[in-house]
């Protein structure tokens, strides 16, 4: 057997070593969400020799999550441009489509339900159709911004592709999270920013699309029926409605069992009795990470919100800002409704949201300042003009 060389652990690691060596030439604010991201990590490692479960799980999942720190400090503190911030998000959003369009060409399907055509988070249904919710905004942004009218075109096929692969997979978080998406893009930039072509396209595109790719969703709304008198016990989707409501209670217990520092990262499925995940995203933090993680983890998202609130109050802003920002607010909601019914809060993708809105934010301030110190010619008075003509 050959050994192969570790090359992404050895490039985190020289990642980390610059960013050590650097910190005496940063010059910019460490912004409040990198430091509940900080304490965030610190409360997860504290969690773990207080784990009454496996405290070797937690370390592995601790360790994986650490991960995410360094990542959203570097990307923070070099993203410094408009041209640098579209860069990255278009490498998210154009990853994120092939895979949804690749899903659907090869069709990968199980138990009627559409899954990505990659391992991870792309390899479950429910995983797949949160994240294509959350990159929609920041397609439907480019598409916006977009110059040639062939880009326009290719970015309306993709996000048709893309929305039809969230009917598809048949997840009803999914769908209830595009509905997020599509009611907060309506109204922030279709309204707002009187797009009105948008308050047409997008009901209509749902509504095709549900038309003919929602029957497999459509019969999952029906078969869950949380009143076990009217419903059909032998469904997938009720019997999966039923599994997740025990869950959550099971999650909640916990949590009030371990309020300080829970059972330990990722063992939540040991304690469980069923080898399963809460399906939610707070009380997976609260019941692996205690109470004080779950306050960290919800500031941190609030932290998200306030960037891209106080960029919509700079009135100057570029219209590529103004867009980006509305974009980024509409995949941070769609987060937050979407987490409620998954287990997502170690990924990485949700924290990238974060940095993305910090390094906006920073972008943003900076035009401001520099177009405040633009001086500015003032014409001469009515005298002055008059005695000059004269």
């Amino acid at each position: 057997r050959s050994a192969s060389v570790p090359l992404a652990k050895i490039t985190g690691f020289l990642m980390l070593v610059a960013l050590v060596f650097s910190f005496s030439n940063v010059r910019w604010r460490v912004p409040k969400e990198i430091i509940f991201l900080c304490l965030l990590v610190i409360q997860l490692w504290l969690t773990i020799p207080f784990s009454p479960v496996w405290r070797g799980g937690a370390y592995e999942l601790t360790l994986y999550f650490t991960k995410v720190l360094p990542v959203v400090v570097v990307m923070y503190g070099t993203v410094r441009s408009m041209k640098r911030l579209r860069g990255i998000l278009f490498v998210q959003a154009a990853s994120v489509a092939v895979v949804a369009i690749a899903s659907v060409v090869v069709a990968r399907v199980s138990l009627g339900r559409l899954r990505g055509v990659l391992s991870g988070i792309y390899g479950n249904s429910n995983d797949l159709a949160l994240i294509i919710d959350l990159s929609l905004p920041i397609c439907l942004a480019f598409l916006l911004t977009a110059r040639s009218n062939w880009k326009k075109i290719a970015w309306s096929v993709v996000m048709l592709a893309m929305i039809y692969a969230v009917f598809l997979t048949a997840s009803r978080s999914g769908a209830i999270t595009l509905i997020v998406v599509a009611l907060i893009c309506l109204w922030q930039i279709g309204v707002k920013n009187r797009l009105f072509s948008l308050l047409l396209l997008i009901p209509v595109a749902a509504i095709v699309i549900w038309a003919y790719g929602g029957n497999s969703l459509r019969q999952r709304f029906e078969q869950t029926n949380m009143d076990p008198a009217g419903a059909n016990r032998s469904t997938e989707a009720f019997d999966s409605a039923q599994q997740r409501k025990q869950l959550l209670i099971q999650s909640l217990k916990i949590t009030a069992e371990h309020p300080l520092f829970g059972v330990g990262p990722g063992n939540f499925p040991v304690v469980s009795g069923v080898w399963r995940v809460t399906h939610n995203s707070y009380t997976q933090i609260s019941s692996e990470g205690g109470i004080p993680a779950l306050i960290l983890y919800l500031l941190i998202f609030w932290r998200g919100i306030v960037n891209v609130r106080d960029i919509r109050r700079y009135p100057k802003a570029d219209k590529r800002v103004q867009l980006f920002s509305m974009a980024l607010g509409a995949s941070l909601a769609a987060y937050l409704v979407g987490s409620i019914f998954a287990s997502v809060a170690y990924q990485l993708f949700p924290y990238c949201l974060i940095a993305y809105t910090s390094a906006l934010r920073f972008i943003a301030q900076r035009d401001r300042t520099a177009s405040s110190l633009v001086p500015t010619i003032q014409p001469p008075p009515v005298e002055a003009q008059s005695t000059v003509w004269q």
